[in-house]
């Protein structure tokens, strides 16, 4: 019976020694190293090394972007020109980006202030983008003129300008586009669908084009 109960305590006593060993830590990584951060995301390219830019959904490379790029056209053209449904411009919020050399520049002004942190709303806002071609064969690819309901030409801005008015669910977009060398001007006026349509607006975007 004593050797019975030796035997009993002996595995009691390495059953306890088991469940109490603590748990091995997580060996170092094959590189000696913690994990690198994810990348920044495409809000906040300003001061992102060459080479680490992050990517958009559709796969174009982010770049930083001065605030000088989306100079033109100014506020204060852009006040003149349209009127009252600019009364409330805002600075330009500015995207720029790249895909199989084909740079493109986005500046957003919005026509309604837009609180800190949050985006501006681009069912109403004035949007001024350029697209620049590596070269002929680039430009011919991007397929003028580019979404457009019912283009017209546009003759003031040369052979290759339209416009056109994009009737969507909730919004409006009158839109001219210019090309200008390798490189198309697009100036886009989003506004609410209950918003009457700006006078002239056609003739006030090719304008806005001329200038930017």
């Amino acid at each position: 019976m004593r050797y019975c109960g030796l035997l009993a305590l002996a595995a009691s006593l390495a059953l306890g020694a088991c469940t109490a060993a603590p748990a091995p830590g997580p060996g170092p990584s094959a590189a000696g190293t913690t994990p690198a951060p994810s990348a920044p995301t495409p809000t906040g390219t300003s001061g992102v090394a060459p080479g680490n830019e992050p990517l958009t959904h559709d796969g174009r490379t982010v770049v930083p972007a001065p605030g000088a790029e989306c100079a033109q056209p100014a506020l204060t053209d852009i006040r003149r020109v349209l009127g009252a449904v600019a009364g409330n411009v805002q600075p330009a919020d500015v995207q720029a980006s790249s895909k199989d050399g084909v740079a493109e520049l986005a500046c957003t002004f919005a026509l309604a202030p837009v609180a800190a942190g949050q985006a501006a709303d681009l069912g109403n806002a004035l949007i001024v983008s350029k697209t620049t071609a590596p070269d002929q064969a680039g430009l011919d690819g991007l397929g003028l003129p580019r979404l457009m309901m019912s283009p017209e030409p546009v003759p003031d801005l040369g052979a290759k300008a339209w416009y056109s008015a994009n009737r969507l669910t909730g919004t409006t977009e009158y839109v001219v586009e210019m090309v200008d060398g390798l490189t198309v001007v697009r100036v886009t006026l989003a506004l609410p669908a209950d918003t009457a349509e700006p006078e002239a607006v056609k003739a006030k975007l090719a304008e806005l084009a001329r200038l930017s």
